[in-house]
């Protein structure tokens, strides 16, 4: 054995890995339409969201309404029922046009 060559057993190990990497797949990449319980979870935050920001949009307006024009409570309400309907419209759009933004025309 001369000093160049590698010691046989570093060789056989060698030859082993290689063989390994011979044999590998790649692994298969996930399908975009394959979202399983994580897409359905994303979905329902989606929605929760929608009507949660919508809501509390009104409820600052309104608030916003009763401080400078003095009409407590008539605007918070008011506009809680403004927001409620814009969330649940929003929800409706997102549902209709599939999450892909198309929604009710």
């Amino acid at each position: 054995m001369s000093e160049g060559d590698p010691p046989d057993r570093l060789s056989r190990l060698g030859d082993r890995i290689e063989q390994a990497r011979a044999g590998e797949k790649p692994p298969a990449p996930a399908k975009p339409d394959d979202r399983g319980l994580g897409g359905a979870l994303g979905y329902a935050l989606r929605m929760g969201a929608e009507l949660l920001g919508a809501l509390l949009v009104g409820v600052a307006l309104g608030w916003v309404f009763d401080r400078f024009l003095g009409t407590r409570p008539w605007g918070l309400i008011a506009f809680f029922f403004i927001g409620a309907a814009a969330g649940v419209m929003n929800v409706y759009r997102a549902t209709v046009g599939g999450g892909r933004g198309g929604g009710a025309r």
